[in-house]
């Protein structure tokens, strides 16, 4: 395959910084640009220095104003100009934005500043409130003034079919993504992340102040398309997917580069000019592309914390699991670093059940990197899901479950955030004694016996055992096995039937296995 056709180069930099920022009314006053993270209706994040950034022509004075304050910036050679205004508070006020130069003048208006939250990762994520199974209740109900909407997605999906010439032209990261911001009504909300709009929605309520919302997630994508090349390269074991053509690359998952290939097949074979380099045609599959298209230009934008959905698609296979801690940790440390914010919180959701054969694995994995780094958070949904359809179709609660680690851990609300974890096994004569953290009121949904729990003896062979619940603790029966070495919970790709063990607050225990103390 030829990978040799470049469809932007150096000599047209003016023109892509130039694609890099928009008008709020989609028009440019005299080469004065707003950067495109910037619209009518926004929010501001309240309490960090607030950049204002865009556009000029080379050498020109921007005066720019927003709400009641005033500063100055001088555009580059290059026409680049920013500024930073001081942090703000969220007070219920209406702000307005303003650029303006000699030639021109452009004004945003319905400005609000409290909390912002970004939304990335596949389908699920992306996944809109109108396919969503409270659909019919939830959007004539969707009327929040303060609650704001910005969908910026990508052009091209990663289902089926061929690009168009049309598709095939937006592959560049300044063409690929667009949006603009919107106040949260039926229509707006519609359209949006359900998992986003239930957590904004709750999270509103919760703070009583705007809150702001950025959906970038895109259908299909691997984790790896979502960090930056130059994480990638610097990664042992990560490294390799920045070598060669990434529909070709054995690094990767056979399926993506399976997908890309097919939407690419129309263009390749009219030899068409993709936008490429060295890595391949570009794609929302291909590494560290989503990163460059949906995450940079938005990097310079303060937000609350992520909000993160993904796996599906790094969860195909034993050896992609093995591979998926490295970078999901890549990428939550490489966010965090390019924003300058070592305790950026970011939340994200364990993989539902579904009868995939290697998603315990990979939910134990998940669990792995919220032990392992700081301000993270993990919604817990084996209680979830579908046993065919990688679409459940009930985010109302997986939304529901980010407010509450938000509001927990970011928020400092002395709310029940998390379902039963496990604390400690340890043996009691022909007893296994199972504590747990989170564990207040521990119960089950039903009312019946726990369900879910396995051994494993001497012979390294699970076996299913009953359990029960003795004053707040959880006692497993070893029946025939003397000396049991391990125990785990929830470890099967979908559970039949579906776990029951739950804590005061209603939220589900966290699969486990572990060793008995």
């Amino acid at each position: 395959m030829n990978t040799q056709k470049i469809g932007v180069n150096l000599r047209h930099l003016w023109l892509v910084l130039s694609a890099l920022i928009v008008t709020a009314n989609g028009r440019a006053e005299e080469n004065l640009n707003l950067a495109r993270a910037f619209g009518s209706h926004m929010v501001l994040q309240q309490g960090q220095p607030v950049p204002v950034w865009g556009t000029a022509k080379p050498e020109a004075k921007v005066t720019i104003a927003l709400g009641v304050q005033k500063q100055t910036a001088i555009a580059n050679t290059d026409g680049r100009w920013k500024t930073v205004f001081p942090s703000l508070k969220a007070k219920g006020q209406t702000l307005q934005l303003t650029a303006e130069t000699a030639a021109g003048k452009t004004t945003l208006d319905d400005i609000l500043v409290g909390e912002v939250w970004l939304c990335a990762g596949q389908s699920n994520m992306e996944w809109k409130l109108s396919q969503s199974a409270s659909a019919k209740t939830a959007i004539p109900a969707a009327k929040h003034a303060r609650l704001r909407l910005f969908n910026f997605l990508g052009a091209a999906r990663g289902g089926g079919g061929e690009y168009t010439p049309e598709l095939t032209k937006r592959l560049t990261p300044q063409r690929f993504c667009s949006g603009q911001w919107r106040e949260c009504s039926p229509d707006s909300a519609a359209q949006f992340s359900a998992v986003g709009y239930f957590f904004g929605q709750k999270l509103l309520a919760d703070l009583n102040v705007p809150v702001g919302l950025i959906n970038v997630a895109m259908g299909g994508t691997p984790a790896e398309a979502w960090v930056r090349r130059g994480a990638l390269a610097a990664h042992p074991q990560l490294v390799a997917m920045t070598r060669g053509n990434w529909l070709e690359n054995k690094s990767l998952e056979p399926w993506c580069r399976g997908r890309g290939a097919s939407n690419l097949k129309r263009a390749l074979a009219a030899n068409d000019l993709i936008p490429s380099d060295d890595l391949g045609p570009n794609h929302s599959f291909k590494p560290a592309f989503m990163w460059d298209a949906a995450v940079t230009p938005l990097t310079q934008m303060p937000i609350a914390g992520v909000l993160w959905y993904q796996g599906e698609s790094n969860a195909e296979s034993e050896w992609r699991v093995a591979q998926h801690d490295s970078v999901l940790k890549t990428l939550v440390t490489d966010w965090r670093a390019q924003r300058k914010r070592p305790d950026l919180p970011f939340l994200f959701v364990q993989l539902p059940a579904m009868k995939r054969p290697h998603w315990p694995a990979f939910r134990a994995g998940q669990q792995r990197v919220h032990d392992a780094l700081p301000h993270t958070g993990m919604a817990v949904t084996l209680d979830l899901g579908h046993p065919t359809d990688v679409h459940p179709r009930d985010k109302k609660p997986v939304g529901e479950r980010l407010a509450l680690i938000a509001a927990k851990q970011v928020y400092g609300k002395t709310v029940v955030a998390f379902g039963p974890v496990v604390k400690s096994v340890s043996r009691d004569e022909d007893r296994l004694i199972v504590k747990f953290e989170s564990a207040d009121g521990l119960r089950t949904r039903d009312g019946k016996a726990p369900t879910g729990f396995e051994i494993r003896d001497g012979k390294e062979e699970w076996h299913a055992v009953n359990a029960r619940i003795v004053d707040g603790v959880l006692e497993l029966n070893c029946g025939t096995s003397k000396k049991p070495a391990a125990v785990r919970y929830g470890w099967v790709s979908f559970p039949e039937p579906r776990l029951n063990l739950i804590n005061v607050a209603g939220l589900p225990a966290a699969p486990f296995s572990r060793d008995v103390d």
